[in-house]
């Protein structure tokens, strides 16, 4: 039986996302000086955020857009996927999957430039030296541009539509508390947890348009400052 495009676009996108970890992975050398540039992104994203954070739900779903859906850093969970996506494809919902498959793709073209920025990044910097926003800021112009990253912010949007179209399927919320106990005895836990968590993140959100609205917005422009701000605006203190 042919494959539906979701689960095709779940596979190949899967498959890509975990290429690209083993990229940081094959070194413990590679490894830390990507885990360096992971905390140091987070480091500069998250903060920009942080007078959205008293509305209702909004300190969690900025957390988990920014951090577990398009951020760096879920090698792990990236692997469980792997291991049971063809099961996925086999029984879930479409509606399911195609959720899946946008984060999945998303997931893939972030990390794809974020391992272009940090590559960049390490060939301009001495081992273990402190990043600055204009180093940062710099090393993104180089090998990305704005319209990639707008790209991701549509995405992103779209992701999580997609969630918000999911927490109305009825009971699945009942059903992912059920796949609890399979998912640790299958060695998914991780995975398990990203899948609970954006359930819960969505349904904490009064009206999920307006906090999109707003993330969008806010998102679009983080990276109009990251790719079109004047060289001598950017901070060159390095970030924490």
């Amino acid at each position: 039986m042919a494959l539906s495009k979701p689960a095709q676009a779940l596979r190949r996108y899967t498959a890509q996302s975990n290429e690209l970890h083993q990229r940081y992975l094959d070194s413990d050398d590679a490894r830390a000086a990507y885990q360096r540039f992971v905390d140091t992104q987070l480091a500069y994203f998250l903060p920009q955020y942080d007078d959205l954070r008293d509305r209702p739900g909004y300190d969690a779903a900025i957390n988990f857009v920014v951090a577990d859906l398009t951020g760096p850093g879920i090698a792990d969970r990236d692997r469980e996927l792997a291991r049971v996506v063809p099961a996925m494809t086999r029984l879930l919902p479409a509606a399911a999957l195609s959720a899946l498959a946008v984060a999945m793709e998303l997931n893939a073209r972030v990390l794809q430039i974020n391992l272009n920025i940090e590559r960049e990044l390490r060939g301009k910097l001495a081992a273990a030296e402190p990043i600055s926003e204009r180093d940062y800021c710099l090393a993104s112009r180089t090998v990305c541009d704005i319209g990639e990253c707008r790209t991701l912010v549509a995405m992103t949007r779209s992701a999580g539509e997609s969630l918000e179209r999911i927490i109305k399927v009825p009971m699945i919320g009942s059903l992912l508390r059920s796949m609890r106990l399979p998912a640790r005895l299958a060695g998914v836990s991780d995975l398990q947890q990203f899948l609970e968590k954006g359930f819960r993140t969505v349904t904490a959100v009064d009206d999920v348009h307006t906090f999109l609205d707003v993330m969008e917005q806010r998102m679009s422009a983080v990276f109009e400052r990251v790719f079109l701000a004047d060289l001598a605006t950017l901070s060159t203190e390095p970030v924490r």
